[in-house]
């Protein structure tokens, strides 16, 4: 991968973050301003439903509000209205106080409210429409007697004079019934203003000798006022989603897209190196080829003009097949080096079956020079390629027998972990030794078919195809050839 491709792929990756951050920035905001405020509101009035009838519950238990904590302490109201009796008792989170009718006629408003209750009680409404005319009846008797009791009053230092304010405009009333267990009965009655959302609550419960009602008045901000909060908010939130982003990428491009590159960098670079070997090997090979070619042409003419001893054909004829037949192998070779990385097919191979396969292919050699062959070792499992192992076994083989003198050993040593062949009686040449593994590289031994230098080469490159490596080295009186499988 080249730098323009990688700061393409920067670039992209960027732009991309900043597209996403966007989109991500826009739905959050929509979600702020069009679904959470009413999700709120809904989750406020749950709250609000749910601790009225708490607060309703702990007042019947224990006829106090301790430990409860209210939503609007201020305005939360608990009333105790007897079936019958004088006494009505009133208890907030903050006060209560107990009602006593001192007159007849407020004796008598307390006994009406009470009989109207029992009668809801015992459920001579209607059921239709029993608690429609349940609260039509509250209203009568409230007509009834409000102005009766305006005659009560309380000797006070100061006067007070109320007046309701009518310039505030409600809309969107609503009531409705909760029946929060067999006991309690909850109503719910709304309003909405301009700016917030008002919701009363009353509790409602039959003790048997008296009828207990909490009430709980609540406000909820209007979804309008959420609204601008978020709207300021959209500065800090994109900021915030754009540094999260772009964190994210960054970790992204060294988590994930380095390593990419870097594996990217190194097939590249493979991939340079491989074309750049194959052009300085085929204008190497096309000069090798140049030499046994020539020779065998020289040859040809000399017999064809019946040139001097070129006249003896059953003398030369044979040395042309030998220029052929080292052309042909170059050729196989050069064949073979560039269809092999196609057709590599790796599975779980045997070591000494190979080994003895190969050797079988040089016993009649072996014991032409009188050869002293040993191959030991413990047999062991490799992952390879056997086409590749069998061409490398058979380079180190072919080059020990060939270049081991008469009378001499080659010990052949396997395990798990590598071959080793190592031919006794010579030594390869220091000048030559750094370079045994370069093409068309090849020792002045003398051998029946001169060598073309491309065995090791091959085995060197073979081995780099699977993961092996090869080593070569010269001992006191030996040469060591290790391929190593790890």
């Amino acid at each position: 991968m080249t730098d323009y491709d990688r700061r393409g792929l920067d670039r992209k990756n960027r732009l991309y973050s900043i597209i996403l951050a966007v989109v991500l920035l826009a739905g959050l905001v929509g979600y702020f301003i069009c679904m959470l405020p009413s999700l709120y509101v809904s989750y406020r009035k749950e709250q609000n439903l749910q601790s009225v009838a708490q607060q309703h519950r702990t007042y019947v238990e224990n006829g106090n509000y301790d430990g409860i904590k209210t939503g609007n302490p201020a305005a939360c109201i608990s009333i105790k209205i007897p079936y019958g009796g004088d006494t009505f008792s009133l208890a907030s989170p903050s006060w209560s106080l107990e009602v006593t009718a001192e007159t007849a006629e407020a004796k008598e408003a307390f006994a009406e409210l009470g009989r109207l209750l029992q009668q809801y009680k015992s459920g001579d409404f209607p059921e239709e429409s029993g608690g429609q005319q349940f609260f039509e009846e509250l209203e009568a008797w409230f007509e009834q007697w409000k102005e009766p009791l305006k005659q009560f009053s309380l000797s006070l230092p100061v006067r007070i004079e109320l007046e309701l304010n009518g310039s505030v405009e409600y809309y969107g009333e609503s009531s409705r019934m909760h029946l929060m267990s067999n006991e309690i009965l909850v109503l719910e009655a709304g309003a909405s203003s301009e700016d917030n959302i008002y919701t009363n609550y009353i509790a409602m419960e039959d003790l048997g000798d008296a009828m207990v009602f909490t009430y709980l008045p609540t406000v909820t901000p209007d979804m309008g006022e959420i609204r601008p909060v978020v709207l300021q908010s959209i500065p800090m939130l994109a900021a915030v989603i754009l540094l999260a982003v772009l964190l994210f990428s960054q970790i992204y491009s060294r988590g994930i897209l380095k390593p990419v590159y870097h594996e990217l960098e190194q097939k590249n670079q493979a991939l340079q190196e491989e074309n750049k070997r194959q052009e300085i090997f085929m204008r190497a090979s096309s000069h090798q080829l140049k030499t046994p070619l020539s020779a065998a042409l020289l040859l040809l003419d000399g017999m064809i003009n019946r040139v001097g001893r070129y006249q003896d054909t059953s003398l030369y004829l044979p040395r042309v097949k030998e220029q052929l037949l080292s052309m042909r192998k170059m050729v196989e070779d050069i064949l073979s080096l560039n269809h092999c990385r196609e057709n590599i097919e790796l599975r779980d191979l045997q070591v000494m079956p190979l080994l003895e396969a190969k050797l079988a292919e040089y016993r009649v050699k072996i014991q032409d020079k009188g050869l002293q062959l040993s191959c030991t070792g413990e047999d062991g499992a490799i992952r390879a390629d056997e086409y590749l192992m069998l061409q490398i076994l058979d380079n180190l083989i072919s080059n020990a027998v060939e270049y081991t003198p008469r009378e001499h050993r080659i010990e052949i040593r396997a395990s798990q972990a590598a071959v080793s062949i190592e031919n006794y009686g010579v030594t390869i040449s220091r000048d030559i030794l750094p370079h045994v593994f370069d093409p068309f590289v090849s020792g002045n031994h003398e051998r029946e078919i001169a060598s073309h230098g491309l065995g090791l080469y091959i085995t060197a490159y073979y081995a780099k195809q699977m993961g092996f490596s090869v080593q070569i080295e010269n001992r006191e009186n030996s040469v060591l050839a290790v391929l190593h499988f790890s």
